[in-house]
Parts: C-alpha cells; structure tokens; sequence
C-alpha cells in the first residue's frame, strides 16, 4: 500500500478551485452600457463573469456584462463602459 502525501493530498482538494478560475486573457476587461456601474453579487470562487453585473442606479436593473481580453475576439458594443466603477 502507498502512503500519500499531505502535500499531495492538499493539490488534489484544491484543484478544483484552480480549474473555476480563467487565466489570463479570457476575462481581462469588463463593459456595461452606459450609466452603469460594477456590481458584485453572490461573490463565490470561480470567474469573475459569474459573481459581477452591470447595474443601472436609475432604473434598478442589472445586466450582463460583456467581457473581453487578448484570448478571445469578443468586442464591446460601441459606446459602453470599460471596467465601470463599483457601484456605492
């Protein structure tokens, strides 16, 4: 029988979390249209995309985000926001 590490055991529980997050270049910059701002919810690991929206102070709606970096060919729509500020 092999005995396993406490360093191995360690690696294997955390994988998990490592594979919910996006490297670089797939999530780099955040776009929401116009008199948004950024809006955390239901923070938990995993990408950025899934616990951050776009939220409109005005009309208390909130919106998906578009996400761009250098992996990938999203473009913004023309006039939103690049990485808006948090919200209050």
């Amino acid at each position: 029988m092999k005995l396993i590490s406490a360093t191995s055991i360690l690696l294997i529980s955390s994988s998990g979390v490592a594979r919910a997050m996006l490297g670089p270049g797939y999530e780099d910059n955040m776009h929401c249209p116009p008199g948004s701002c950024s809006l955390l919810v239901n923070v938990h690991p995993g990408p950025q995309s899934s616990y951050t929206k776009c939220y409109d102070e005005t009309t208390d709606q909130t919106t998906e985000a578009v996400w761009t970096g250098f992996r990938t060919q999203v473009e913004a729509p023309k006039g939103w926001i690049e990485n808006p500020e948090v919200c209050d």
